[in-house]
């Protein structure tokens, strides 16, 4: 029994993981931190640049409620303004309408009045000779005015008589 019994030598595995397993692993965990504060920050600004658009979009909206108030409150002073301005300019045309119902008013009842007296003068120039020559001198003052009742009694008026009859016919 001298002989020795050479036994082949087995290396047996430790239970830690190789140095280059750690160092890669380590650099995997090292990766996933950096990419998971990254994507919070990203997040985060994400987060505040969509507050900052709500609130500009806020702010103008607020000021476009605000421009259409000012609009709405111009339109309603022009409308206002244009109405005060019709209604003045309805109140100038019903005084000169008046104004032209009063003139004929007058004028017609100066034409009966003349028309009036005009009778009675050419009843009395029918009567003898003596008054027939005194009934023509009236008969030519008579005819003179009436010449002169067509006449203008004043400057002519630059006004457009066609836009005021215009104006008082959509009043019937």
């Amino acid at each position: 029994m001298s002989e020795k019994v050479v036994v082949p030598k087995f290396e047996i595995p430790s239970e830690t993981t190789h140095p280059a397993i750690k160092i890669i692993a380590s650099i995997a965990i090292l990766l996933l931190g950096t990419t998971a504060i990254l994507g919070i920050a990203i997040w985060h600004r994400r987060s505040e640049q969509m507050a900052a658009v709500a609130k500009r979009d806020a702010i103008i909206a607020a000021r476009a409620a605000e421009a259409k108030a000012a609009e709405d409150k111009a339109k309603a002073e022009i409308a206002a303004a244009i109405a005060a301005k019709e209604a003045a300019r309805k109140a100038a045309a019903d005084k000169e309408a008046a104004k032209i119902a009063a003139a004929k008013a007058a004028a017609d009842k100066q034409k009966l009045a003349e028309a009036d007296d005009n009778s009675g003068g050419r009843h009395h120039h029918h009567h003898g000779k003596a008054g027939g020559a005194k009934g023509k001198a009236a008969g030519a003052t008579v005819a003179s005015k009436s010449a002169d009742d067509k006449k203008p009694s004043g400057p002519k008026s630059t006004r457009d008589n066609a836009a005021i009859d215009k104006l008082l016919a959509s009043f019937k």
